[in-house]
């Protein structure tokens, strides 16, 4: 257990001793984890390659991914699987939502550099609940197809 972990679950257990009338002003604890980010390598830079990801809620209520950002490209943005640009993605309670190869992804358009197999990616991703989110897309080989589960990609609040 990460010390954030520990530190939520101590939180959450000391709360249970408040009495009642204190907590009405208290608000949930965000409870967003990303994890299994990756990418395609690049042949160069100046190309665009797609982002994947996924993001799970194990809080007690909804929150939304408003932004994403990734420095190494020019512009980043969240899209559909048409293509077309989602101005937010909304994470229920216990859900997971997998941005993946054929539906949501992120887009890294005119990368600075060329992406190399086994290199990481930096994102900063930003949550109304959660707040901003360090992702790191693994970059995996220009032909794969999903994550590479062997590999564990970091990632930090």
């Amino acid at each position: 257990m990460t010390p954030i972990k520990r530190l939520l679950l101590g939180l959450a257990v000391a709360s249970l001793s408040v009495p009642a009338f204190a907590q009405t002003d208290a608000t949930p604890l965000p409870g967003i984890t990303v994890g299994q980010g990756w990418t395609h390598a690049t042949s160069d830079a100046g190309t665009s390659v797609p982002g994947f990801f996924t993001i799970h809620n194990t809080g007690l209520t909804a929150d939304t991914l408003v932004s994403a950002s990734c420095p190494i490209a020019r512009r980043t943005a969240l899209l559909d699987a048409s293509g077309k640009t989602v101005n937010a993605i909304t994470i229920a309670p216990g859900q997971t939502v997998a941005l993946a190869p054929g539906g949501l992804h992120l887009m890294l358009d005119q990368n600075r550099f060329q992406f190399y197999p086994r290199g990481l990616i930096p994102c900063s991703l930003d949550f109304l609940g959660a707040g901003e989110m360090i992702l790191y897309l693994r970059v995996e080989p220009a032909n794969a197809k999903a994550y590479q589960s062997s590999h564990q990609t970091t990632v930090s609040d």
